[in-house]
Protein backbone atom coordinates (compact mmCIF):
# COMPACT_ATOMS: atom_id res chain seq x y z
CA UNK A 1 0.00 0.00 0.00
CA UNK A 2 2.82 2.41 0.90
CA UNK A 3 4.68 1.69 -2.38
CA UNK A 4 1.53 2.36 -4.40
CA UNK A 5 0.94 5.63 -2.57
CA UNK A 6 4.56 6.72 -3.09
CA UNK A 7 4.46 5.82 -6.79
CA UNK A 8 1.17 7.69 -7.27
CA UNK A 9 2.51 10.76 -5.48
CA UNK A 10 5.74 10.81 -7.55
CA UNK A 11 3.81 10.36 -10.81
CA UNK A 12 1.43 13.19 -9.90
CA UNK A 13 4.35 15.42 -8.96
CA UNK A 14 6.13 14.75 -12.27
CA UNK A 15 3.01 15.33 -14.37
CA UNK A 16 2.19 18.52 -12.48
CA UNK A 17 5.71 19.85 -13.02
CA UNK A 18 5.56 19.01 -16.73
CA UNK A 19 2.19 20.75 -17.09
CA UNK A 20 3.44 23.84 -15.23
CA UNK A 21 6.52 24.04 -17.45
CA UNK A 22 4.47 23.65 -20.63
CA UNK A 23 1.98 26.29 -19.51
CA UNK A 24 4.68 28.84 -18.69
CA UNK A 25 6.56 28.24 -21.93
CA UNK A 26 3.38 28.75 -23.93
CA UNK A 27 2.44 31.83 -21.87
CA UNK A 28 5.46 33.79 -23.11
CA UNK A 29 4.93 35.85 -26.24
CA UNK A 30 8.02 36.91 -28.17
CA UNK A 31 8.09 40.27 -29.97
CA UNK A 32 10.81 41.56 -32.30
CA UNK A 33 12.60 44.72 -31.18
CA UNK A 34 13.34 45.73 -34.79
CA UNK A 35 13.51 44.37 -38.34
CA UNK A 36 17.25 43.73 -38.56
CA UNK A 37 18.39 40.39 -40.00
CA UNK A 38 19.83 39.34 -36.62
CA UNK A 39 16.56 39.97 -34.85
CA UNK A 40 14.58 38.15 -37.54
CA UNK A 41 16.79 35.09 -37.16
CA UNK A 42 16.48 35.29 -33.35
CA UNK A 43 12.69 35.37 -33.78
CA UNK A 44 12.92 32.27 -35.99
CA UNK A 45 14.95 30.56 -33.27
CA UNK A 46 12.31 31.60 -30.72
CA UNK A 47 9.60 29.99 -32.83
CA UNK A 48 11.30 26.64 -32.08
CA UNK A 49 10.36 25.54 -35.60
CA UNK A 50 13.38 24.33 -37.59
CA UNK A 51 11.75 25.08 -40.97
CA UNK A 52 11.15 28.72 -39.97
CA UNK A 53 14.77 28.99 -38.88
CA UNK A 54 15.98 27.41 -42.13
CA UNK A 55 13.93 29.84 -44.24
CA UNK A 56 15.12 32.88 -42.24
CA UNK A 57 18.76 31.84 -42.55
CA UNK A 58 18.28 31.28 -46.28
CA UNK A 59 16.61 34.68 -46.72
CA UNK A 60 19.44 36.52 -44.93
CA UNK A 61 22.19 34.30 -46.36
CA UNK A 62 23.39 33.06 -42.96
CA UNK A 63 24.79 29.60 -42.50
CA UNK A 64 24.16 27.60 -39.36
CA UNK A 65 27.74 27.67 -38.07
CA UNK A 66 27.83 31.49 -38.17
CA UNK A 67 24.37 31.71 -36.65
CA UNK A 68 25.31 29.34 -33.83
CA UNK A 69 28.70 30.87 -33.05
CA UNK A 70 28.45 34.59 -33.91
CA UNK A 71 24.83 35.71 -33.56
CA UNK A 72 23.64 36.85 -30.14
CA UNK A 73 20.02 37.13 -29.09
CA UNK A 74 19.24 39.47 -26.20
CA UNK A 75 22.98 39.71 -25.48
CA UNK A 76 23.24 35.94 -24.97
CA UNK A 77 25.13 33.42 -27.03
CA UNK A 78 22.91 31.22 -29.17
CA UNK A 79 23.56 28.23 -26.89
CA UNK A 80 22.61 30.25 -23.81
CA UNK A 81 19.53 31.74 -25.52
CA UNK A 82 18.18 28.39 -26.70
CA UNK A 83 18.95 26.76 -23.36
CA UNK A 84 17.37 29.50 -21.27
CA UNK A 85 14.05 29.42 -23.09
CA UNK A 86 14.00 25.73 -24.04
CA UNK A 87 14.20 26.09 -27.82
CA UNK A 88 15.50 22.56 -28.22
CA UNK A 89 14.25 21.96 -31.77
CA UNK A 90 15.93 25.03 -33.28
CA UNK A 91 19.02 24.41 -31.15
CA UNK A 92 19.25 20.96 -32.69
CA UNK A 93 18.91 22.49 -36.18
CA UNK A 94 21.90 24.73 -35.38
CA UNK A 95 23.94 21.81 -34.09
CA UNK A 96 23.71 22.97 -30.48
CA UNK A 97 23.26 20.19 -27.96
CA UNK A 98 20.61 21.62 -25.66
CA UNK A 99 20.67 18.59 -23.38
CA UNK A 100 24.15 19.28 -21.99
CA UNK A 101 23.53 22.84 -20.84
CA UNK A 102 21.68 23.74 -17.71
CA UNK A 103 19.72 26.83 -16.97
CA UNK A 104 17.58 28.10 -14.15
CA UNK A 105 14.13 29.38 -14.99
CA UNK A 106 12.07 31.27 -12.44
CA UNK A 107 8.72 29.65 -13.17
CA UNK A 108 6.96 31.74 -10.55
CA UNK A 109 8.16 34.92 -12.27
CA UNK A 110 6.57 33.93 -15.60
CA UNK A 111 2.93 34.99 -15.58
CA UNK A 112 0.19 34.56 -18.14
CA UNK A 113 0.93 36.41 -21.39
CA UNK A 114 4.48 37.42 -20.54
CA UNK A 115 5.90 39.50 -23.41
CA UNK A 116 9.58 39.04 -24.20
CA UNK A 117 11.26 41.52 -26.57
CA UNK A 118 13.94 39.87 -28.71
CA UNK A 119 16.84 41.72 -30.30
CA UNK A 120 19.65 40.22 -32.35
CA UNK A 121 23.24 41.38 -32.48
CA UNK A 122 24.10 43.82 -35.21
Amino acid sequence: MMNTLTTTFCTTLLLGTAALTATNTEAAQFVAADNTPGTQICMAVASNKPIKLYLAMKEFRMNKSKTASKLQCNNMSMAEFTGTYGFDRTASRLGIDATTGTSIQDLAKLEQQTIMVIAGSK
